[in-house]
Order: structure tokens, then C-alpha cells, then sequence
């Protein structure tokens, strides 16, 4: 009897995101997406705000021994100087589990190794120790969350989105995509293909909103970066005036982003 099994999914589902002020909402992925695809872009403003480092970059700032310890970690064949060369050549490790115990790697020697983890984080040295090898999955809670804080600091200095004194520089935003202007759960108007020049907003984006806009760019936390927008958009944009609020029934929504520029002034 034949074995009937569904299509595969052609679209990728809906995300949830918590935007400012811990509002829960849904973003379409072909928004996330788009944002992803925009850090590619080195002159978009949006380079260097990851948590993700290239393979190259992974051998640079661990060496050899380094990487050859994350496969090991993984449970794999300590991998030859060849075959290390060739995933830097080719830009990609083969194996996820490799690559995320490689990441964890090289994000805590940037941060200064894993007692400056420790300390920072509140944990003790054996407990990062763990983490970065996947012995452990997760931090606990508080731990994890400090972690992540401190991770997206480093990551949005390194990017020059900081000032030498720690504080935020302001994103100016430019955003094309899909859109849609919704009044009510079923209801809406299309604009279709449009171009959002933030700066042009009545209220540009404060320093608090570019600082949780770059720490969501820096966590790789791409459904919050919608959310951040369509708020503003929402709320600020002289177009879109006349909405109270922001929710998956009421606002300013993306149907999908083709590209996301930002200067940071």
C-alpha cells in the first residue's frame, strides 16, 4: 500500500517575538528572513551584529587546536589541518554540533576567557566550563540571560554601535518590503511593495529603541527586530498615524522584508 505522506511545507510558519515592553506578537518569517539576509550586506549597516561568526573567522580567533577541541566536545574524529582548511575554504563545518560547541567557543574567549564568564554571569567556572563544551545545554535562567546580555554588549561594540562611554548610538532605518496597515483581525489595506525612510518618522528612534534594536540584531533575535519596527512604524510613521496600539489584530505589519539599512549616528 502506498504511503501517502504530507507536502512539505513550501513557507516557513509565523514567529513569535516580545517587543518592547514585553508585548508578545507574531511576524511573518519572510520579515525574519529578510532581516538575516540584510546583515549580508557589509554596507547595509547591519554587519558585524551577530552572534554567528564566519568558519574562517571561528579558525582565526580559535586556531586549529581549538576547533579540533569543539569536534571533540561533539563526540567526533578530531579533524587533520586538510580537512580544517577546507571548511574554511568553503566557509562551513559539516556538522551543527561542531559548529554551535565552535561558536560557544570563540564567543566566551571573547568575552576573556571562561573565568571572566564566571564572574560576569555569576556562575561558577565549572558550570561555563560545561556549557561551552555541551555538556550542558543551557545555563540556568538568570545565568543564560546574563550571558546573552553580555554577549550582545561585546558583539554591538565590536560593530561600533556603542560610544567609548558605553552608551547607544541612534539608528536611522530605512526598510523596504511587503506591508500591510490592519485595523481589525480580518481586515486591512495592502500597500503592497513600499520603502520606510524611519528618519522621516515624527518621532525618530530613541536611544532605547536603537539599543534593543541592536541587541536583538546581536542575539540574532530577528522576529524581535520585526516587531521593533512594525511598533514604530506603527506608532511614529506619518503615514500609518491614527492607530492606538500594536498587536497581531491592529497596526503595521510586514509581509515580508526585502532589505533593512541602518546608519548608526
Amino acid at each position: 500500500m502506498a504511503l501517502h505522506l504530507p507536502k512539505p511545507r513550501t513557507t516557513k510558519p509565523p514567529q513569535q517575538a516580545v517587543g518592547l515592553d514585553g508585548l508578545k506578537v507574531t511576524v511573518a518569517a519572510a520579515a525574519t528572513t529578510g532581516v538575516e539576509k540584510s546583515k549580508q550586506v557589509k554596507s547595509g549597516g547591519l554587519a558585524g551584529l551577530t552572534s554567528k561568526v564566519s568558519v574562517a573567522q571561528l579558525r582565526k580567533e580559535l586556531g586549529n587546536e581549538g576547533l579540533r577541541q569543539a569536534a571533540i566536545d561533539a563526540g567526533r574524529t578530531p579533524p587533520s589541518d586538510r580537512t580544517l582548511r577546507r571548511w574554511a575554504q568553503q566557509g562551513r563545518i559539516p556538522h551543527a554540533d561542531v559548529l554551535e560547541r565552535a561558536q560557544r567557543r570563540a564567543a566566551i574567549e571573547r568575552l576573556g576567557g571562561i573565568d571572566a564568564v564566571a564572574a560576569k554571569i555569576g556562575r561558577s567556572r565549572s558550570a561555563v566550563s560545561r556549557y561551552r563544551s555541551g555538556d550542558t545545554n543551557e545555563l540556568r535562567a538568570d545565568a543564560s540571560k546574563k550571558l546573552k546580555t553580555v554577549k550582545a554588549q561585546d558583539i554591538m561594540k565590536r560593530a561600533g554601535v556603542l560610544r567609548p562611554d558605553g552608551t547607544p548610538k541612534r539608528a536611522v532605518i530605512r526598510v523596504r518590503g511587503g506591508v500591510m496597515v490592519r485595523n481589525g483581525a480580518d481586515e486591512g489595506y495592502d500597500y503592497r511593495v513600499r520603502t520606510l525612510d524611519f528618519a522621516n518618522s515624527d518621532t525618530p528612534f530613541s536611544s532605547d529603541e536603537s539599543r534593543e534594536l541592536a541587541a536583538a540584531l546581536a542575539n540574532d533575535d530577528h522576529a524581535r527586530v520585526v516587531a521593533l519596527l512594525e511598533r514604530h512604524a506603527t506608532l511614529d510613521y506619518p503615514e500609518n498615524k491614527g492607530f492606538n496600539t500594536y498587536s497581531d489584530q491592529f497596526g503595521f505589519h510586514f509581509d515580508h522584508i526585502d532589505s533593512v539599512h541602518i546608519d548608526w549616528i
